[in-house]
């Protein structure tokens, strides 16, 4: 497998201090050796591993783009300064489960979550907790007793319902994240980067399998 290297970070910073297509075009060989293959390598074998480990899943893969959406610039240049990707299953509906991983000048995360500002599958997780809140709170017990991955998102102002104590933070999200983020270092220039993310989405996959497989809202009306 191709590793991402001091060089790789070197590029992303030069690319971020001159962003432009014409700077771009003049190193892309830079960008397909250095950031391209690494990031496309780790991202086939996540989902060579998905797919053997979860056949009864219909697995999918989104790698990003390095070009902005030309209708989405604000102001910024016209290219990205980072690559990600995607994995998830089954469902595309707005804000379903999806497992990610991103390379970034300053580092790199990668984890699950369900986002999107209109989330049908948190409305979905609310109202699966006012009925029955013991499974999502095995799963909160079961973030709360390791320190890889923290409990993100945006939350509302406002909250939307009142849950247990464990699981309000939760409830209140518009939409969360299970993520773990690292400066770089050793582990993301090493043969270890790949078992270090497959393992921590195989940890993750019990908070993936409840998100997915929420019933829809008629089936959870009292």
């Amino acid at each position: 497998m191709t590793l991402y290297t001091e060089q790789t970070v070197e590029f992303l910073w030069n690319l971020r201090f001159n962003n432009s297509r014409e700077w771009f075009q003049a190193h892309k060989a830079e960008y397909e050796a250095l950031m391209l293959r690494p990031t496309r390598e780790l991202a086939n074998a996540l989902y060579d591993h998905l797919r053997e480990k979860y056949p009864k899943h219909d697995w999918n893969l989104h790698i990003s783009r390095i070009y902005r959406d030309a209708r989405r610039l604000y102001g910024r240049g016209p290219m990205q300064d980072h690559l990600w990707f995607t994995l998830w299953a089954d469902r595309e509906e707005s804000g379903a489960p999806a497992f990610w991983f991103s390379f970034y000048p300053e580092g790199w995360d990668c984890g699950m979550g369900c986002w999107s500002e209109h989330n049908v599958v948190m409305d979905r997780f609310r109202a699966a907790v006012q009925l029955d809140p013991a499974p999502a709170e095995r799963l909160a017990r079961r973030l709360q007793r390791q320190d890889t991955f923290t409990l993100g998102g945006q939350r509302y102002k406002k909250r939307k319902i009142e849950t247990t104590p464990l699981l309000q933070p939760w409830a209140d999200s518009k939409y969360f994240t299970l993520e773990c983020r690292r400066d770089h270092g050793d582990l993301d220039f090493t043969e270890a980067l790949f078992p270090f993310v497959r393992d921590g989405i195989d940890w993750l996959m019990p908070f993936y399998e409840y998100f997915l497989t929420l019933p829809e809202l008629e089936e959870s009306a009292p």
